[in-house]
């Protein structure tokens, strides 16, 4: 309901409870007189103290003018109601000031209530206003810290992965010519990704799948991965950079120091409006907590800054079972 309506509202009831209490009290000139001065007096008060909080600033000016208006609607009100009632100034009964006093006393009551409310609620507004800047500058820092991140991810990606191409053109052309080829694509989807603010699920599927595509070539038979995404999911809003960081800690940790080497799967789900997102591996795992490494409280930090405490990471392991890795947002 709309701020000034509700007031009104309350006006219009708190009007008649007076006339009723007085003409309880037998002050006054009866019920309807009352009720009409009563309702008079209580709506002048509530225009003059509402075109005064619109028109002046917030603080002592204002205040200064809700404290003058109180009077102001007062002799506005009982002219009013006085010359609508009929009685006249001259026959008007000299208790029924006492009714004025006590209207008067309430509606000064009222409009400190009401100027107090509206001061608290412009406070939290204004409260809020900060924490949304602060949450946004902190969203600001991370997308920064992501950017270098992935910028001292990509060189040592890339002079990897160009010194294989180098060494294999020498003895495969063709397999070196697979890897360029990977390559090329890992960095065109890595330079869209960069400049976007969003993305999608299917856009980091085809940067993890040109990412992969170059370390299969470099670890050949000892690396394998499986991507499980229903089609349909494929076009949910997903941020970027979310998923690399994992993959890369599974071959890294995992997968690459295990001899016999193993298999990645990344798979997602919808359950009871999430996005449930898995990269597991069958790597050498780890019997201990998982650590807290740059990679994971960065997406930690970015999942809280953008879905606040509806974004998860969670992750498990087991010795010689490898590790798996799970990224919940709302969907």
């Amino acid at each position: 309901m709309n701020p000034d309506l509700r007031r009104l509202l309350f006006t219009l009831v708190g009007n008649s409870l007076i006339a009723a209490f007085l003409t309880a009290l037998g002050v006054g000139a009866g019920w309807a007189i009352n009720l009409l001065i009563s309702q008079c007096i209580g709506l002048s008060i509530f225009s003059t103290c509402t075109f005064a909080g619109k028109r002046l600033p917030a603080g002592p000016r204002r205040l200064a003018g809700m404290v003058v208006a109180v009077p102001v609607g007062v002799v506005i009100g009982l002219a009013l109601g006085i010359s609508l009632s009929g009685v006249g100034w001259v026959h008007w009964p000299t208790v029924a000031w006492q009714a004025v006093a006590i209207g008067v006393t309430i509606g000064v009551m009222g409009s400190g209530f009401f100027y107090l409310r509206e001061r608290n609620l412009a406070l939290i507004a204004e409260v809020q206003q900060r924490e949304n800047r602060r949450l946004e500058a902190e969203k600001r820092s991370i997308e920064a810290q992501l950017k270098m991140l992935q910028a001292q991810i990509e060189p040592h990606f890339l002079f990897n992965s160009l010194a294989n191409v180098s060494a294999l053109i020498a003895v495969d052309t063709a397999l070196a010519a697979r890897l360029l080829d990977a390559l090329i694509r890992y960095l065109r989807a890595s330079l869209s990704h960069t400049r976007a603010d969003g993305g999608t699920l299917n856009d980091e599927v085809a940067l993890l799948s040109a990412y992969l595509d170059v370390l299969k070539i470099r670890m050949g038979e000892r690396l394998a991965y499986v991507f499980d995404i229903p089609p349909e999911l494929g076009a949910l809003p997903l941020p970027p950079m979310i998923l690399q960081p994992l993959v890369e800690n599974a071959v890294r940790h995992g997968l690459e120091p295990k001899v016999a080497g193993g298999t990645l799967r990344i798979s997602a789900r919808r359950e009871g409006g999430r996005l449930l997102i898995q990269v597991a591996d069958d790597g050498l795992g780890f019997d201990d907590a998982p650590g807290e490494g740059i990679g994971l409280a960065n997406i930690r930090a970015r999942l809280a800054a953008l879905f606040g405490t509806e974004g998860r990471l969670s992750l498990s392991s087991k010795v010689g079972a490898g590790v798996t890795a799970i990224v919940e947002i709302p969907a």
